[in-house]
């Protein structure tokens, strides 16, 4: 890679090597906070409800954490746009250098915004690359993801333990009709999920079921782990990077 792409790529690459032991620590919270119980239910029902419980809060390092890294990756388009402005010696303010990711088309067009101001002093060969990405809500999705979450990360939590089941087994005698998965996936009760119904005199041996920690702007990076998304993110900058090695 050219030499004046490589602090943008470092800026990729740190929160990606993060990631395994990330997604170790948060297996190992979920293993140790979150459990599966039978609650049993008043006649006449004929079920027992099987419920997720919380046991205790998702601590706050990890929001910090995971803010951490979707800041280096939204940073190393930033970086990467210096590199462009100095390779090819443009006089500009540092400080209204940014790789432009705009709310909507006709922001990205507007002449009067500082990422339009910046696309027009580039190469038109640069210029043409930044504009195909279409780097806007509405043209490019990743982007803007990316943008919008580097941005409330600094106002609101982004992390959730999402109490939705990868999958859910039960080992014992059972019966078929003995459980039943609910329709919708899960509902939430009080301070806990319901899972699935479970016919009362049915004594499973044990029940399993796997979560996940995930951003609470699921609109944004949809229903996946917090590690698989960053995991994305971090994919998406590292393209647009690679689009400069020439």
């Amino acid at each position: 890679m050219r030499p004046d792409l490589l602090e943008a790529k470092a800026s990729v690459d740190w929160p990606f090597s993060q990631l395994p032991d990330l997604a170790k620590r948060l297996d190992a919270w979920l293993d140790r906070s979150v459990r599966i119980e039978i609650r049993e239910t008043p006649p006449p029902a004929t079920e027992n409800a099987i419920v997720a419980v919380e046991k205790e809060w998702l601590p706050l390092s990890f929001n910090v954490e995971v803010g951490a890294y979707i800041n280096a990756i939204r940073s190393s388009l930033d970086i990467l746009a210096m590199a462009l402005i100095r390779r090819h010696n443009i006089e500009i303010r540092e400080d209204r250098v940014l790789f432009p990711i705009a709310s909507s088309e006709s922001a990205f067009q507007n002449r009067g915004w500082a990422g339009r101001q910046l696309l027009e002093t580039l190469p038109s060969q640069d210029r043409d690359t930044i504009e195909a990405l279409k780097p806007y809500q509405g043209g490019n999705e990743a982007l803007w993801a990316l943008h919008h979450l580097d941005i409330v990360r600094k106002h609101r939590h982004l992390l959730s333990v999402s109490l939705k089941p990868i999958h859910i087994s039960l080992q014992g005698s059972l019966a078929l009709g003995d459980f039943t998965p609910l329709a919708t996936g899960t509902i939430q009760v009080n301070d806990e999920v319901v899972l699935g119904l479970l016919r009362k005199g049915v004594d499973p041996t044990l029940v399993r079921s796997k979560f996940y920690v995930g951003l609470t702007e699921e609109d944004y990076v949809g229903h996946r782990p917090v590690v698989g998304a960053l995991a994305r993110l971090a994919e998406v900058a590292s393209g647009v990077i690679k689009l400069f090695d020439c």
